[in-house]
């Protein structure tokens, strides 16, 4: 059957992710440090690394809400460093402007935006993330039918939910849409699990690990993704 629609993965498929991310938690935990010096002694530290665990132990449902998460972590550091529950929660939320807006000054793999357009003119396109990267904010939004994250459907891929409601809105079978995406598990394994078609797009020189399914097609160049979806 032939592919309708495409959806996408955002991080580490259309941009690299991880040093776009260590920048923005190192300049947003400085902007802390700066105002609250003895902030020094927790972030970048263990203590910090645990507040994650232990604020989505108490309450599961953040993980699907990172945004939220993450200033939940700095406002309960910050009470807990003797800061006043009011500077907390005003700090939290700066801290995680600074962290969001430098979140998003990414650099697209070669060929992404190029692709992405050509794609458009003949596919419904969509995106599926588990993170709070915004293609508004990008203004890549008008390449996209529509956009869904893991907050919106309160579900983390590789659970089924935002695969779900992507069917939802296009009205496809699952064989007519293609997932694209680096994850093994959470795109992959992910959309494989519900009937739909998977692209592995390994830009990053990743290995395939033994335990999992293998994909549809593997690519490795944005340049080739359009002829390897219209060969499914």
């Amino acid at each position: 059957m032939k592919i309708k629609a495409i959806t996408f993965d955002l991080d580490d498929t259309l941009w690299p992710l991880r040093e776009v991310i260590i920048h923005a938690h190192k300049e947003s935990n400085n902007w802390i440090i700066d105002k609250f010096p003895n902030m020094s002694k927790v972030l970048f530290t263990e203590q910090e690394q645990k507040m994650w665990q232990k604020l989505i132990a108490k309450d599961n449902s953040l993980r699907h809400r990172l945004s939220e998460l993450r200033m939940k972590v700095i406002e309960t550091l910050l009470i807990e460093n003797g800061v006043t529950n009011e500077d907390a929660k005003k700090t939290s939320k700066s801290a995680f402007d600074i962290f969001l807006k430098l979140r998003h000054d990414i650099t697209y793999f070669e060929g992404t935006l190029e692709v992405l357009k050509s794609l458009k003119e003949k596919y419904t396109l969509g995106v599926l993330t588990n993170g709070n990267a915004s293609i508004k904010t990008l203004k890549i939004d008008h390449l996209f039918d529509f956009y869904l994250n893991a907050e919106m459907v309160n579900d983390s891929k590789p659970g089924a939910k935002m695969f779900e409601e992507a069917l939802k809105i296009t009205q496809l079978q699952p064989e007519e849409v293609c997932h694209v995406g680096d994850h093994p598990e959470n795109d992959v394994e992910a959309a494989m699990n519900l009937g739909m078609k998977a692209v592995w797009l390994n830009l990053l020189d990743a290995e395939w690990p033994d335990s999992k399914r293998q994909a549809d097609i593997d690519i490795e160049s944005w340049w080739n993704l359009e002829k390897g979806i219209e060969s499914l």
